[in-house]
Parts: structure tokens; C-alpha cells; sequence
């Protein structure tokens, strides 16, 4: 994923922060079929791992679970609030 230098966060609180804020992901994985897009809320684990790690639930029936591609990493996107502008 392409993101412009000055518009990149690195700053693990910050993100720790905002996924803390805004729980609920979008977690894309890659199946033998093609892309698989769930929107699942996430705990973060602070201490767990060098950066934390991301605990969620998925239900039984969701294939998901047994369909990823154990060779290729999944993405999960959290998103903020977002503030917009209406013209004048």
C-alpha cells in the first residue's frame, strides 16, 4: 500500500491509540479464490509481540477461518473519525 512519507504514522502509541479508539477492523486475507474482506472487532494485546497483537473472533460458520492462505500476510485497516468538509 502506497502512503506519501509526510502522511505515514510510525509512532506505535499513536496507533495503539487508535485502535483501541476505534476497535472495529477491516481484516482482508487472501484465499485460493481471492481476497476475503471481514469487518470484525479486534482487542490489541499491547505487551504480546514487538508491536502487539490483534485478538478477534470470527464465527464457526465463516470460512475464513480455514480458507486463508497461511503463506501470504492478511491486512487489517482501522479507520478514525473522519472530519468533512462541506463547501460554502
Amino acid at each position: 500500500m502506497y502512503v506519501p512519507e509526510q502522511l505515514e504514522e510510525t509512532r506505535l502509541d499513536v496507533l495503539h491509540e487508535l485502535v483501541q479508539k476505534h476497535p472495529l477492523g477491516t481484516w482482508v486475507s487472501a484465499e485460493k479464490d481471492g481476497l476475503n474482506v471481514n469487518h470484525i472487532p479486534f482487542l490489541l494485546e499491547e505487551a504480546r509481540g514487538n508491536f502487539g497483537t490483534l485478538v478477534g473472533h470470527v464465527a464457526r460458520a465463516n470460512p475464513v477461518w480455514r480458507n486463508r492462505a497461511a503463506a501470504v500476510a492478511d491486512v487489517v485497516v482501522f479507520r478514525g473519525p473522519q472530519a468533512y468538509i462541506t463547501p460554502s
